[in-house]
């Protein structure tokens, strides 16, 4: 069978909208100039006033914003990206900069921020799964795997970061290892519907249709109005359950 990558692992990340509200406590760099320092005195304040200034305005389609005072979405993605050069030890607001530029498809615009945050070895699920997607956006799957691998260590109770290691590690067809992962997600925490649907990608490639049928019916049970279960389970000739 063959598989979009797309279709195992996006699930992963999830979009800016998520994502932009991952703020926490960081003080700036001390050695940023002085006018610089001013600026950067509230930064966690500033970037929140942003990002909720952005959600609004995305959740408007991004509107023209004419002769309105309201900042167009574009001029508060550079607000935002702005402050990262006021503030480049505030690791929240390189993070939403990331997000920001991958969700733009500016995909090495984000990996410079995220690289920029793991200048050192760190736990920042978020930051890697992120990392590890673009990675596997990429095709540079053995890393995706081995920094995931990585970042498991030093968070071994994320359940998102086991998710995207099991799409590392059935891009490659360790499918074994990729169900062992996902069921310690599902111990820690994941979706049963997303796993399901994700266990029955594996028992597809494993030419397992009849186990592949139950789990896309799992996952239906829980998520009815599913496009993608529904259409793979459609695809192996299954019923979705009754309502």
């Amino acid at each position: 069978m063959t598989t979009n990558p797309r279709s195992i692992d996006r699930w992963c990340v999830r979009r800016a909208a998520g994502l932009l509200l991952v703020l926490t406590t960081a003080a700036c760099a001390a050695h940023s100039p002085v006018a610089a320092r001013a600026e950067c005195s509230r930064p966690d304040a500033q970037l929140q006033q942003w990002v909720h200034a952005l959600e609004a305005q995305q959740a408007m389609g991004c509107p023209d914003v004419g002769r309105s005072r309201a900042r167009s979405c574009a001029e508060l993605r550079r607000d935002v990206e702005r402050l990262a050069l006021l503030c480049p030890g505030h690791g929240p607001t390189k993070m939403v900069n990331a997000v920001l530029a991958y969700d733009a498809g500016e995909t090495a615009k984000a990996q410079q921020f995220l690289d920029d945050l793991f200048e050192r070895p760190h736990s920042d699920p978020d930051a890697a799964m992120l990392r590890a997607r673009i990675a596997i956006d990429e095709g540079n799957v053995r890393f995706a795997q081995r920094f995931t691998e990585e970042q498991i260590r030093l968070a071994p109770d994320h359940a998102g970061l086991r998710e995207l290691h099991a799409a590392a590690l059935f891009l490659r067809r360790d499918f074994l290892g990729a169900q062992r992962d996902l069921v310690s997600a599902r111990n820690l925490g994941a979706p049963d519907w997303r796993v399901a649907y994700h266990l029955g990608l594996i028992e597809e490639a494993l030419g397992q249709p009849e186990l592949a049928r139950q789990r896309y019916v799992e996952a239906l049970q829980t998520r009815p109005d599913w496009p993608a279960a529904r259409a793979r389970l459609a695809a192996l000739g299954g019923a979705p359950p009754s309502r």
